[in-house]
C-alpha cells in the first residue's frame, strides 16, 4: 500500500506533491486537535460523574465490586456522586448514553450484542425471546433494545416445509422480497427461487440485482414484516412450522 501512494506522489510535479502532503498534515492535525478536545471536554465534564452513570447502570453487587476497584480519592468522590444519583435508574436516559458511549468503544453493541442471544433461533425460540424481552428490559435496558430491533432471522425459513414458503410468498410483494433477501444467506435465497416458477426466480434475482445498495435498517424492518406475515399464517394455521427442531420451547407459545 505504501508503495503505491509513492508512485502515486512521485507521478506528479513537486508543487502538486507538497500540495497533496500539506493536505494530509491539516486534515490529520484538525482530527488530532478534535481527539484532543474531546478529552479535555469529558475531564472537564467531570469523569466522575461519567462513571457514577456507569455504576447506576450495574446491579449492587457489581456496582459494589466495581467501586472497590477505584483509587480511595477517586472511590469517594464518585460515592458522594452515587448518593445525589439515588432516584436514577439504569434505563434513564443519560446513563443509557454514558453506558451506550463505552459499549460502543468496545465493539458490544447494537447487532453484534443482541446476535449474541438471537443467534440462529428458530421462529419458536424468537418468540420466546419476544415475549420475554420486556422483563429482560429491566435487568439490561440497552441489551434489551438492541435485541427488539434486531430480533429477526430470516434463516428460520430453511426449516419450514415446501408448501408453507409456497403459501406464504403469495402473501408477500416482490419488491420486499427482493430487499429482504438481499441480507440473506445462500441458503435462504435459494429455498426461496425453489419455490417459485423458473420465470419468477429469474425476475426476484434481476430484481435483487438492479435495486443496488440498499440500507441494512430498511433491510431489517422489511425482514421484520415478511417474518410477521409468516407468524400470522402460522397462528391461523394456514401453514404449519414444526417444532421437533426446538423442543426447550413449550405449547404455551403456539
Amino acid at each position: 500500500m505504501a508503495k503505491k501512494h509513492t508512485v502515486i506522489i512521485d507521478d506528479i510535479n513537486d508543487g502538486e506533491s507538497k500540495e497533496l502532503i500539506e493536505k494530509v498534515k491539516t486534515r490529520f492535525d484538525a482530527a488530532n486537535q478534535k481527539t484532543f478536545d474531546l478529552i479535555g471536554d469529558f475531564i472537564a465534564g467531570g469523569y466522575e460523574e461519567n462513571l457514577a452513570r456507569l455504576l447506576v447502570y450495574l446491579p449492587n453487587e457489581r456496582r459494589a465490586a466495581a467501586l472497590q476497584k477505584l483509587p480511595e480519592s477517586v472511590r469517594e468522590k464518585v460515592s458522594s456522586i452515587l448518593n445525589t444519583f439515588s432516584e436514577k435508574k439504569n434505563s434513564d436516559p443519560d446513563v443509557m448514553s454514558a453506558v451506550g458511549t463505552v459499549l460502543k468503544n468496545a465493539c458490544f453493541y447494537g447487532e453484534k450484542a443482541a446476535r449474541e442471544i438471537i443467534q440462529n433461533g428458530d421462529i419458536y425460540f424468537l418468540s420466546a425471546v419476544e415475549s420475554e424481552n420486556k422483563n429482560l428490559f429491566e435487568v439490561n435496558p440497552l441489551l434489551s433494545m438492541n435485541v427488539e430491533y434486531y430480533l429477526v432471522n430470516m434463516n428460520v425459513l430453511v426449516e419450514i416445509d415446501d408448501r408453507s414458503i409456497q403459501k406464504w410468498l403469495r402473501e408477500v410483494e416482490t419488491q420486499d422480497l427482493a430487499k429482504a433477501l438481499k441480507g440473506t444467506d445462500a441458503a435462504v435465497q435459494e429455498k426461496i427461487f425453489r419455490n417459485m416458477s423458473q420465470r419468477a426466480a429469474e425476475m426476484l434475482r434481476e430484481d435483487m440485482e438492479f435495486m443496488g445498495p440498499v440500507r441494512k435498517s430498511d433491510v431489517l424492518e422489511t425482514q421484520k414484516k415478511l417474518i410477521g406475515i409468516l407468524k400470522r399464517l402460522n397462528e391461523e394455521g394456514e401453514i404449519v412450522i414444526s417444532k421437533s427442531f426446538c423442543g426447550c420451547i413449550g405449547d404455551e407459545l403456539v
